[in-house]
């Protein structure tokens, strides 16, 4: 079938399958505080003979300030007995319909946490994911041609009472229909390589291979980042498998019988390598149309070190705030990034950030949102999460009718405070980015850490490019524009309070080292995310190991 007329089918098929339930998400829209209360007192009625809507009186509650009232924000440590109980027996604790998977977290700090997921919860990611892919063909030809996408393994081990835990969105992808499933380069067996070194090659010679790709998604852009760098040092022995159609010697297959053997495309690849010295993904996927993935908090950073290598047109899509514990948003506007709440299958609440963080907050409902605020987010979900602080910042960035178009910001986290500074994530990710741009230094990794001992902060960065400043130098600058976008940490530093920020440089492969750490420690390597700013006792990687220069 040619290109245009199999795209013009998956547009037609898509519309008439998901069409009128996206139109339905639009119309909801219209009243979110109705959609709401409907979305809460079917979770409550369902649940009300749990052990914890018992013990919480779901059935006496009638209304969003009866459900305040009753139930207490929880954590995840809050919920754990009961989370591991009901896997561990099979008790109804949470939900009355069982968990049959286990979505595993990828904590930037904390371990690991197993995350319950039912068949409805599973039926609502489900749903989500093919609204995004009808709102995703109305735009850029994104979906004209192949989609090469990079998820977790659908099935990492089981739990003590035998239920399946791994990455949902790797079990969904494993289970799309046929007609999206032709469509991926990569197939689904491949992400059950446990050597990640490996799992990366097997899926450079794939993406390599196959010329016709316009669709590249992940969770984070770091993936392609660290995927082209691969392909680039190992350039020899991928382009030798794609010449023949086969993977490199000693590499599992992963569920990849073979592919078709292409020595033009080869040659064709190594003559520009031997004139541009690299590749890049124009070079690779001239017609890649769109890159799907997260772009809110420190993914920006990836975003901007993947942009030089893509096509000119190449659109970043935001996949929408989607985390372990609930998928929050939709993206119903891809050519703008507009991302709806799912009001239809989670009850949300939010708490206003500035007050928060002074020591309290009113929570709000979706509709009480305002637009260019900040908030905290707190999510009631039918997999048996309730009030559960996601400990995640979103940004009101518009309207969808009624209700609020949310952007993910920072995780809450994100935020250190020495002698009272209050300094961001997002204000070191803005300091760092622009004193480097102004440099033309690019990074290919770097973290800043407060010293609560020394009262000061020292920027750990690896480079690439770097000019003839100095540690010094840098510090300065970096330093000078977080005092002007901070008026908190600009007081402290004037008054003495905070020590003079110091830069340290890092070798070439420190944040390569870091990620294997992190991953190695349990965090999901298809969904990994640098967390940029952290406190000197929480950071467990020797960055000192890698330290160069003065």
């Amino acid at each position: 079938m040619p290109a245009r007329v199999g795209h013009a089918v998956l547009k037609w098929t898509l519309a008439a399958m998901h069409g009128r339930r996206f139109s339905k998400l639009l119309e909801a829209a219209k009243s979110p505080d109705d959609a709401q209360a409907a979305v809460l007192e079917g979770i409550l009625a369902t649940n009300a003979e749990t052990v914890f809507g018992r013990r919480h009186g779901f059935a006496r509650i009638g209304s969003v300030a009866d459900y305040r009232r009753a139930v207490p924000v929880q954590t995840y440590e809050d919920l754990r007995d009961d989370i591991e109980r009901q896997e561990l027996t099979g008790e109804r604790r949470l939900t009355r319909e069982p968990p049959v998977y286990y979505n595993r977290t990828s904590g930037t700090v904390a371990a690991p946490k197993n995350i319950p997921m039912t068949r409805t919860g599973l039926g609502h990611i489900k749903v989500h994911q093919q609204l995004a892919a009808y709102a995703l063909s109305k735009g850029p030809p994104v979906m004209a041609g192949k989609v090469f996408a990079v998820t977790g393994a659908a099935i990492e081990g089981h739990l003590p009472g035998g239920t399946p835990f791994g990455s949902a969105s790797g079990l969904l992808y494993r289970n799309q229909p046929k007609l999206l499933r032709s469509r991926y380069v990569l197939p689904a067996e491949l992400s059950d390589i446990e050597d990640y070194e490996t799992r990366y090659l097997a899926m450079a010679v794939l993406g390599v291979a196959e010329p016709r790709v316009t669709c590249a998604a992940t969770a984070n852009a770091s993936t392609f980042v660290r995927l082209l760098d691969l392909i680039n040092r190992h350039a020899g022995a991928i382009l030798d498998a794609v010449a023949a159609g086969q993977l490199p010697h000693g590499i599992a297959s992963g569920g990849v019988s073979g592919f078709k053997r292409n020595p033009r495309r080869a040659a064709r690849l190594q003559a520009r390598i031997d004139t541009a010295g690299s590749l890049t993904y124009a070079d690779i996927w001239p017609d890649l149309a769109g890159v799907v993935t997260w772009t809110g908090g420190s993914c920006g950073v990836a975003i901007r070190n993947l942009g030089p290598s893509l096509p000119i047109d190449c659109a970043i899509v935001e996949l929408g705030y989607v985390a372990s514990e609930v998928h929050g948003t939709v993206n119903i506007d891809s050519n703008r990034n507009v991302c709806l709440p799912a009001l239809q299958d989670t009850f949300f609440e939010f708490a206003e950030r500035e007050a928060r963080e002074a020591g309290g907050a009113e929570l709000l409902a979706l509709g009480e949102l305002e637009d260019g605020r900040d908030y905290y987010v707190i999510v009631t979900t039918s997999d048996g999460l309730y009030r559960y602080d996601m400990n995640d910042i979103v940004r009101v960035i518009g309207r969808v009718n009624e209700t609020p178009a949310l952007a993910f910001v920072q995780k809450g986290n994100g935020v250190t405070s020495i002698t009272g500074e209050k300094l961001y994530e997002a204000q070191v990710l803005e300091a760092v980015s622009a004193v480097l741009a102004d440099r033309d230094i690019g990074s290919h990794f770097f973290i800043m850490l407060a010293d609560q001992e020394l009262a000061d902060y020292t920027l750990y960065i690896e480079t690439r490019g770097a000019g003839a400043e100095g540690e010094s130098d840098l510090a300065a600058a970096i330093d000078a524009r977080l005092r002007s976008v901070n008026v908190e940490y600009d007081g402290k530093r004037a008054s003495g309070r905070l020590g003079p920020m110091r830069v340290r440089r890092l070798g070439d492969g420190a944040g390569e080292a870091y990620r294997a750490h992190r991953v190695a420690s349990g965090q999901r390597d298809a969904q990994f995310k640098y967390l940029h700013l952290q406190y000197t006792h929480e950071c467990a990687f020797d960055l000192g190991a890698f330290t160069v220069g003065d």
